[in-house]
């Protein structure tokens, strides 16, 4: 075993005592690891940039019950459709100014509903919306964006375009019914996304009517709206995407449940291109990341060019998150760029990776200003943190992204298979990255790092099995309190690549490094007098 820590030589410690530590250690990690308790009222945005303070938007006080609309329940008769029951609903609560429209309890078996501003659809406790399975539902097709790329497809179960104050509220369940999009994805096969970025949307060989199949819809999408509000509803076995956030401004999602794990890309929280955003108090077993941000595709989303932007996401736990996602992730559609957001307050317990950056040649933009902390995170299955800017392969062309000023603090990861890994592009490294306050255990592998610049890493303790920290073409690294441990007859620390250089070290000593690639020891250095650790 080979080790260093700044702190003084460690004394035996009894075994009796040694489990007593450990169990209270457990105990500890136990409780910070508990999402806090929903509050009714939205407590203020502190972000560490500039944005809109966000409440929930003002609701007619005025009730259409689906009923009075013709509406039936399933136990009355299982094969009505009541799409046309809530179309009335709506098209007289829009006629009369606003109000909400009330599911009650009971299942209620539909088609797509499309909302309309000034409107609540308030699902009551015990009410389920069980959507239909007939295709030719969905149609006719709408406007939306597939994987970040538009087109005119399915309409989605709920669907919203160019709205304005709407909410969808109450304890009720959203059923997709999702197996037969499954299916039908599973026998067509994904479509060729990047492809149809490099043409108008009229000549597109993209979407339903225009030559292809197997495109699902998103569950829930609100297309170019205002005034969003989305709260303490739960949804199950979405066709693809749950609530998919496209050119959207003002949005607070709380308080919601998504049931995703069968789901491809069921993806939980997607915030593309949209803008001043809230995301709190959400329990997410999803079948791809849990809460995603993106901007779009490509050539398309380069000249579009909407990021975004002045999101923050706090006190939510992601559970079982597969199909090698994460619990936050970045991307990899970055192509309207990424900038200004907020995450605290997590707990990523058997997903897949934690926190992810993923993107890669031909995207483009930018990926900035992030600030994550207060994360927990169990038993991953790849990377805990994850930045990768390789997503496909290095076979993609095109503008290259740049990941730049992300702070990754106060994080504690118990059991994965590599830690940290961080890649930068040859000819675009990932640049001022800050990792702080970083407790590693139950590590096969370490720190990876990749084609970084100006990266900063205090207080940042790791225990692996194999080389706790392996550098590769990295330049201006800060060392502060770094305290490296693991099981191989191999020097800690492993600086490689022949671009790596001014690696600043007030206190890991030199014999606990190793060189490569014609590296010496003459690239490290002390730290200088203005490095604020």
């Amino acid at each position: 075993m080979t080790s260093f820590s700044h702190s003084q030589p460690a004394t035996k410690v009894p075994a009796i005592v040694l489990s007593f530590m450990l169990a209270l250690f457990a105990i500890t990690i136990n409780t910070q690891a508990q999402v806090a308790d929903k509050t009714e009222d939205i407590a203020p945005i502190n972000a560490p940039f500039e944005m809109e303070q966000l409440d929930r938007s003002s609701i007619p006080d005025r009730t259409y019950d689906i009923r009075d609309f013709g509406a039936v329940p399933m136990s009355e008769d299982e094969d009505f459709k009541n799409t046309g029951a809530f179309h009335r609903a709506i098209e007289t609560a829009a006629a009369d100014g606003g109000g909400r429209i009330l599911v009650p309890k009971g299942k209620w078996f539909t088609g797509p509903i499309h909302l309309k501003s000034n409107l609540n659809l308030h699902l009551a406790d015990g009410a389920e919306i069980v959507f239909s399975e007939d295709k030719q539902d969905y149609l006719p097709v709408v406007r939306q964006r597939h994987e970040g790329v538009e087109a005119y497809n399915y309409s989605p179960m709920i669907y919203a375009y160019k709205v304005n104050n709407v909410s969808i509220t109450g304890k009720g369940v959203l059923n997709a019914q999702g197996d037969h999009w499954w299916e039908w994805f599973e026998e067509h096969g994904a479509p060729p996304r990047a492809s149809a970025t490099k043409v108008p949307l009229s000549r597109r060989d993209w979407g339903k009517g225009a030559g292809h199949e197997g495109m699902r819809p998103s569950f829930v999408v609100f297309w170019k709206s205002e005034d969003i509000l989305i709260e303490d509803i739960t949804l199950n076995d979405s066709p693809m995407w749950n609530l998919h956030m496209i050119y959207s401004k003002r949005i607070i999602i709380r308080g919601v449940t998504i049931n995703s794990l069968q789901a491809p890309n069921g993806d939980g929280v997607v915030l593309d291109s949209s803008s001043e955003v809230l995301v709190e108090y959400n329990h997410f077993e999803t079948g791809d990341d849990a809460v995603v941000l993106k901007s779009g595709l490509n050539e398309e989303a380069l000249e579009i060019n909407i990021p975004t932007e002045n999101v923050v996401v706090r006190n939510f736990e992601a559970r079982k998150v597969r199909t090698g996602s994460g619990g936050v992730v970045f991307g990899s559609e970055t192509s309207g760029g990424i900038r200004n957001v907020y995450v605290h307050n997590a707990l990523f317990d058997g997903s897949d990776r934690g926190i992810r950056f993923k993107t890669e040649r031909g995207r483009g933009n930018v990926v900035e200003n992030i600030y994550i902390h207060d994360v927990i995170m169990r038993n991953i299955t790849y990377q805990a943190i994850n930045f990768n800017t390789f997503y496909t392969g290095p076979e993609a062309t095109g503008p290259s992204p740049l990941l730049r000023n992300i702070s990754i603090k106060d994080v504690e990861i118990d059991g994965v298979p590599i830690a940290i890994e961080l890649v930068g592009l040859p000819e675009k490294w990932i640049e001022n990255i800050t990792l702080e306050n970083i407790t590693v255990k139950n590590s096969e592998q370490g720190a990876r790092i990749t084609r970084v610049k100006n990266m900063t890493m205090k207080n940042v303790e790791i225990h692996s099995e194999q080389r706790a920290m392996i550098v590769e073409d990295a330049y201006e690294l800060f060392l502060d309190s770094v305290t490296l441990e693991d099981q191989v007859d191999e020097k800690p620390l492993l600086f490689t690549g022949r671009h790596t250089g001014a690696i600043f070290t007030d206190d890991f000593p030199l014999d606990q490094m190793e060189f490569s690639d014609g590296l010496t020891e003459e690239i490290v250095m002390e730290a200088p007098a203005e490095q604020a650790w």
